[in-house]
């Protein structure tokens, strides 16, 4: 087995399978700007590497990824307008990337996942997850929006529990995400690596060009997410960033009280 360790992320290649590793547990896995780049330059590399048949996406830590990065957040409180929108754009442009991966994708999840968390397993073909991991869209809790995740969430649980998943912002159960389509098959921690292999198994034995077309088909036939979907998405949530909400929920978060709009019974 070939490895490369990375200052976020670990890369593994074994028989045809690759394996991304988040390795930022001490930050739950958070998408730096660092994490972004090595993601980024990785799907890169790996979409054109004839050794990899199957990618896996996994994480070191008991989260999964918790999102955006906390030290981000606090600069998007002082930035302007455009450099909102530029860094916006690295997170869109990733996601972009793993959408269109073109050989079979699949998501290891074995911590809980939070807003572009989620996104990151729903640009994946397949997720497998633990029994007792959580999951939740919390960014209305904060005032903002899951901008950039969300044309992909659309995509993969519809509009209809989007729109609860966004507007509640409640954490619900691998048992619930199975039911949306967001997670295919949930295990135990001691079943979790057959259960992977049970997934990896048929890929490594059919066309890889076949599996790549296969995959290009399907994108072409599904709703379409292009730059004109990346550009709307990055500027609704420049746009949340100014409004004062955002600015309360993120303050408020940072000193650990409750926001004003909060109503309670």
């Amino acid at each position: 087995m070939t490895e490369i360790k990375k200052n976020a992320i670990i890369l593994q290649n074994k028989g045809g399978v690759s394996h991304i590793i988040l390795n930022q547990p001490d930050k739950h896995n958070a998408l730096s700007p660092t994490m972004i780049e090595e993601l980024s330059d990785a799907f890169e590399n790996l979409s054109k590497d004839e050794n990899t048949r199957v990618l896996i996406l996994s994480a070191n830590g008991k989260s999964f990824c918790a999102g955006g990065d906390l030290d981000w957040m606090k600069k998007q409180i002082f930035s302007d307008r455009s450099t909102r929108i530029k860094e916006a754009k690295k997170l869109a442009m990733l996601l972009f990337k793993m959408y269109n991966f073109p050989k079979p994708l699949i998501a290891k999840v074995e911590g809980n996942a939070f807003g572009g968390g989620i996104g990151i397993i729903s640009v994946c073909d397949i997720a497998v997850s633990l029994d007792n991991i959580k999951l939740a869209l919390t960014e209305a809790k904060l005032g903002l929006i899951p901008a950039t995740i969300s044309p992909y969430v659309v995509l993969k649980v519809g509009s209809s529990n989007a729109i609860d998943m966004f507007t509640s912002a409640r954490t619900f159960s691998p048992q619930e995400g199975q039911k949306i389509g967001l997670i295919k098959s949930f295990t135990t921690s001691d079943k979790i690596d057959d259960t992977i292999t049970n997934e990896i198994l048929p890929f490594l034995k059919n066309a890889p060009a076949a599996l790549s077309a296969s995959k290009k088909l399907v994108r072409n036939l599904s709703a379409k997410i292009d730059e004109n979907t990346i550009r709307f998405t990055v500027e609704a949530l420049a746009d949340v960033w100014e409004n004062p909400e955002a600015i309360e929920g993120i303050n408020a978060f940072f000193e650990k009280r409750k926001p004003n709009w909060l109503m309670e019974k």
